[in-house]
């Protein structure tokens, strides 16, 4: 079996590394070589998206923003896993506000604005608000908080989705799997701390999760969606809202590397390859903290003697901020022992000057 991915980044290279002990074969496409690149079985350029295609009984991909000629083609030839509805909905964020609006599924109030003026203008209005580009932005890129007193001055000619500002008490996610079925299973939900829009640690489990199961069900079988998908909520009142869903593995997931019976990327090779996916049972409470704008070689030692770690290095050509190099995997006997371990991570990785590798 070959199973194509497009893109070459750190989620298809943990894709590629867990599979290896099945009788599959990976091939990758992209316009330049990532980390996943240099494991796969071969290497397609964008230019040779219909000979890639061609050569796969599968196509998944590993990010949202694709060159839709690739899309539309390993989806005219029946391949393409997710489908590429869920995968265009992410290519436009108003596209998938109005989607989950209009299914039902319950999100913050929101605006579309066509410009940055009318964008800040509207920000106003809700007196606080989160303005995000529609197209691209990820890891806290192209998103700005607004309130009375901001100043805000955007790309001119970009248009925008204007979010009024939850006050949320924690943000969370869950991480699923549907194959094609409709067979669903999913991990335990996890508690997420961001900052500037990046993650910095997990920890799963969480309580009262009962309601993020229910609408990722929902909203996957909405669109008949075949793999691993990711759903970031923020709770309010004991009440979930949807930030965002990843028609992909996700980095709230890694956790599952160690933490549990399966990994999410076992999940989404197994479900989008026409295989048995699997009920994933939570061994331990587990975690990760990523390693964010750093070099680890030095501390590779004091993470590792802390006990309970596993170390994830994403082998990317170059080290700067803001960019996730890699994440160290956490479990213990209890959620406030991942939580001390996690801090002492930190400690680690960062000492008190965290904030300066994410900006």
């Amino acid at each position: 079996m070959k199973v194509g991915i497009i893109g070459s980044g750190q989620l298809g290279y943990m894709m590629i590394n867990t599979m290896r002990r099945y009788p599959i074969e990976f091939y990758v496409i992209d316009d330049n070589k990532g980390p996943s690149a240099f494991i796969a079985d071969k290497f397609f350029d964008v230019s040779q998206y219909k000979e890639f295609v061609d050569s796969c009984d599968y196509v998944t991909y590993e990010f949202e923003h694709i060159d839709k000629n690739i899309l539309e083609y390993a989806d005219s030839k029946g391949k393409l896993r997710p489908s590429i509805k869920a995968v265009e909905l992410k290519q436009d964020r108003s596209l998938e506000k109005k989607y989950l609006k209009d299914h039902g599924f319950p999100i913050a109030d929101y605006e579309y604005a066509e410009t940055y003026r009318d964008a800040f203008n509207k920000a106003k209005n809700f007196g606080k608000a989160v303005i995000k580009s529609c197209k691209g932005g990820y890891d806290g890129k192209n998103q700005y908080f607004i309130d009375n007193s901001s100043r805000f001055e955007g790309h001119p000619d970009i248009p925008y989705v204007v979010e009024k500002f939850i006050d949320y008490e924690y943000e969370a996610s869950i991480i699923a799997v549907r194959d094609a079925n409709g067979k669903f299973y999913h991990f335990e939900p996890s508690f997420n701390y961001n900052q500037n829009g990046i993650l910095i640690y997990n920890i799963s489990p969480i309580g009262n999760t009962i309601e993020m199961i229910d609408i990722a069900k929902k909203l996957m079988d909405s669109l008949e969606y075949i793999g691993v998908m990711g759903i970031e909520y923020y709770v309010v009142d004991g009440k979930v809202i949807i930030n965002e869903y990843a028609p992909r593995v996700h980095n709230t997931g890694h956790h599952t590397l160690t933490g549990s019976s399966i990994s999410q990327f076992e999940e989404h090779i197994l479900a989008v390859a026409g295989m048995n996916i699997v009920r994933p049972d939570l061994f331990v409470p587990s975690g990760i903290v990523n390693i964010i704008g750093t070099d680890i070689r030095e501390k590779i030692g004091s993470l590792l003697n802390l006990g309970n770690t596993n170390i994830y290095w994403y082998h990317k050509n170059e080290v700067r901020g803001k960019r996730k190099m890699g994440h160290v995997n956490v479990y213990g006997e209890s959620y406030n022992a991942v939580e001390q371990k996690i801090r002492e991570i930190i400690e680690i990785l960062y000492g008190d000057r965290l904030e300066d590798f994410i900006q």
